[in-house]
């Protein structure tokens, strides 16, 4: 497992935030791939309905091919919102790719005097783990600002909206409500209470990660994954890479979300839920499966570093976050 690369002012000099209040501006990027008028519409409304501002530039808007603009382009975005005073917090419109194409120029010194909260999630996993790891400044594992809120996101977003020191729970009353479809349904698969710092995100970006100089560090964490549109056999070879890479040899747990359209198109292939079995019960963690985040309408969020205690019988987890 290679080492992960750490600024010196790293995570253990996690620095407080300014818990976000109505009024505030939050500034808009797209860091990775490229949105539609519709999309930045969806955001404003969010962001209106939550009672904050909103700033953007021009660059939010610009499309080149699969990209938002180009990689410095899309930097010099991330970085102004980062250094503009009148920024209380950054929300990502949406994920896609190419945040991973940049992460070499990251302005860490930058970054690390402006402890803003940056959102979002999917392929912002390789920011969100990325900026933490290096700086300690505060990331949340949540929805994109582009998307639809339902009120079970917009309830949990409170991390975002507290003050230091605070502990919610989830259970398996919490996950995806009225969904019947298995891929949905919380599960035990390897039972036990696990406890410990969270990090995590999107299975793709993360096996991504691996080999890299900004690969997560996983010692003594919690981690928590998802993915959205990958067959089950896709789900095993990402799995595989991050078990013989050494990705979860000395982690806590694993807290699995909601994998959503990652059932088998093949009559002959293992279901999703047989995949994660075989290769979870070969890591040998405890882990469940099932609790709410991912590609789907009802959102937790995680902030990235809050201390997780799992109890996989009483389907319960447990976030406290002092940010």
């Amino acid at each position: 497992m290679a080492t992960p690369l750490l600024h010196p002012f790293g995570s253990t000099e996690k620095k407080k935030f300014k818990p976000i209040k109505k009024g505030d501006t939050v500034g808009l990027v797209t860091p990775s791939g490229p949105i539609s008028q519709k999309r930045l519409d969806n955001a404003l409304a969010n962001m209106k309905a939550l009672g904050l501002k909103t700033y953007y530039t021009d660059q939010v808007m610009q499309i080149d091919g699969y990209l938002a603009g180009s990689d410095t382009e899309r930097l010099h975005e991330l970085h102004g919102m980062f250094q503009n005073p009148k920024i209380d917090a950054i929300w990502c419109v949406r994920g896609g790719y190419g945040a991973t194409r940049y992460l070499d120029h990251l302005d860490f010194a930058l970054i690390h005097e402006n402890p803003k909260p940056l959102i979002g999630y999917s392929d912002i996993t390789a920011l969100l783990n990325t900026i933490h790891q290096n700086t300690g400044n505060p990331c949340f594992h949540g929805p994109i600002a582009g998307s639809i809120f339902s009120e079970y996101t917009k309830e949990s977003l409170s991390p975002l909206f507290s003050k230091t020191d605070t502990i919610f729970s989830l259970s398996a009353n919490n996950i995806e409500k009225g969904e019947k479809e298995s891929a949905y349904q919380y599960r035990v698969v390897v039972p036990g209470k696990i406890e410990g710092p969270l990090v995590g995100g999107n299975l793709s970006l993360l096996s991504a990660l691996v080999g890299t100089q900004h690969e997560v560090d996983t010692k003594g964490k919690v981690i928590f994954i998802e993915d959205v549109g990958e067959e089950p056999y896709r789900i095993d070879r990402m799995l595989t890479q991050l078990i013989t890479s050494g990705f979860f040899s000395e982690a806590k747990g694993i807290i699995l979300g909601v994998f959503a359209d990652c059932e088998m198109k093949d009559a002959n292939s293992w279901t999703l839920q047989e995949t994660i079995n075989e290769r979870i019960e070969h890591i040998g963690l405890p882990c469940v499966y099932g609790f709410s985040f991912g590609h789907i309408k009802d959102q937790v969020t995680f902030p990235i570093g809050a201390y997780a205690n799992m109890d996989s019988a009483g389907a319960t987890l447990t976030l406290q976050y002092t940010g």
